[in-house]
């Protein structure tokens, strides 16, 4: 196995020198995320033919910088980052270090691969519609969306701004609750997160033996974390599916539609065929996904109330092989949807926790939008119940 897994698209040693809260660690950071003097290819080869390069970093990547850290690469990603396997046509797909035979999680692959790997401390990826979380539970990291808007998409590639947020994955809970201090604005919002919420009707979803392994982590977390029961209207989840896929594509197009129609780029598979619905939707679709979207926003504040904190896998299974077939894997990719969505479309916050578990798994925790750093402090404090994978080193 090449010591690089395939998921290196520059590597580079970049540090200020500076000697601060982050000095002695190494991070990545995806092909979408500036850093000056390179052109982010945005995983795809004429996008980078047709883009110059950075002119200065992207300010997450300089607040890295500034605080110590050392940026040593560039990680390839799913094209476009529309995608949530890990697979790339042009590039390749990056090693799973965890588990070899599958699939890594994208589109923030390469990050996550590097830091399951032990080739980097912590990574930077982003994440729209899961583009952190598969990989963090295909990988075995842990992985972080913030509340949308928590921190500067200045340098980023959009796909679909409304939802776009700048994600960062680690093998170990202090590692990631330190680069979110560095990153993170104070939480708005400081109630407590004390009450464990779970979504019964999603985990009745897992497969046996993933199933099987998510009771085993929250008896492990019970003493620790107070849960009980809670369920969203059956009517949610096929209207929030159509409205969530509708305004991700609606914004897809808008920020890439001209630049495809120009160049005419060849797209791997899925791809071609995900631009091609966005090209149909229609702004009148856009508008009812958004009305939808405020409706529902005060039923999801609801149930999370005044404690509590949604518990749910991260995916519902194990990273796919990577010889299942096209159709086994969209229908997975849309069955990962149902779970990522309340975090993107609601703007929340969600933690990935790696399981126990090999192949890797992920259990997420998602918290009331602003309380990003509550949600960091609990996952520390939790971890070490269920994330024995975590501390384990890479396995090859």
């Amino acid at each position: 196995m090449s010591r690089d897994l395939g998921a290196f698209s520059a590597t580079l040693d970049l540090s200020l020198g500076a000697a601060g809260p982050l000095a002695g660690l190494a991070f990545v950071v995806k092909e979408n995320i500036d850093v000056e003097g390179l052109v982010s290819t945005n995983g795809h080869p004429e996008f980078a033919a047709s883009h110059m390069a950075a002119r200065a970093n992207a300010p997450v990547v300089e607040a890295l910088l500034a605080a110590g850290a050392t940026l040593v690469g560039k990680t390839h990603m799913d094209e476009m980052a529309y995608s949530l396997m890990g697979a790339n046509a042009h590039y390749g797909t990056p090693v799973n270090g965890r588990a070899p035979d599958r699939h890594p999680g994208g589109s923030s692959s390469g990050s996550a691969a590097v830091v399951a790997a032990g080739l980097a401390d912590f990574a930077l990826g982003t994440d729209t519609a899961g583009s952190c979380r598969a990989p963090a539970s295909f990988c075995g990291v842990f992985g972080f969306r913030p509340s949308h808007d928590a921190l500067s998409l200045a340098g980023i590639v959009p796909l679909a701004p409304s939802f776009d947020v700048v994600g960062f994955f680690a093998r170990d809970a202090a590692t990631l609750a330190k680069v979110g201090d560095i990153l993170l604005p104070q939480d708005p919002d400081r109630r407590p997160l004390a009450q464990g919420l779970v979504l019964a009707d999603v985990f009745a979803d897992c497969p046996q033996a993933e199933g099987a392994r998510f009771v085993a982590a929250m008896t492990a977390l019970a003493p620790e974390l107070p849960m009980r029961e809670v369920a969203l209207d059956a009517s949610f989840w096929p209207q929030a599916l159509t409205h969530f896929r509708n305004y991700q594509a609606f914004e897809a197009w808008r920020s890439h539609g001209a630049w495809i129609e120009q160049r005419r780029p060849g797209f791997g598979p899925g791809i071609g065929e995900r631009f091609a619905y966005a090209a149909t939707v229609t702004q009148a679709q856009r508008l009812e996904a958004e009305a939808f979207r405020e409706e529902a926003r005060p039923k999801i504040e609801a149930l999370l109330g005044e404690d509590g904190l949604l518990v749910l896998p991260t995916t519902p299974f194990f990273a796919p092989r990577l010889d299942e077939s096209a159709e086994a894997l969209d229908a997975k990719r849309y069955q990962m949807f149902r779970l990522f969505l309340i975090a993107s479309f609601f703007g929340l916050p969600q933690v990935s926790l790696p399981l126990a578990s090999d192949p890797p798994l992920g259990l997420s925790l998602i918290g009331r939008r602003g309380t990003d750093r509550a949600l960091l402090a609990l996952a520390s404090g939790l971890a070490p119940r269920v994330c024995g994978l975590a501390e384990a080193g890479p396995s090859f």
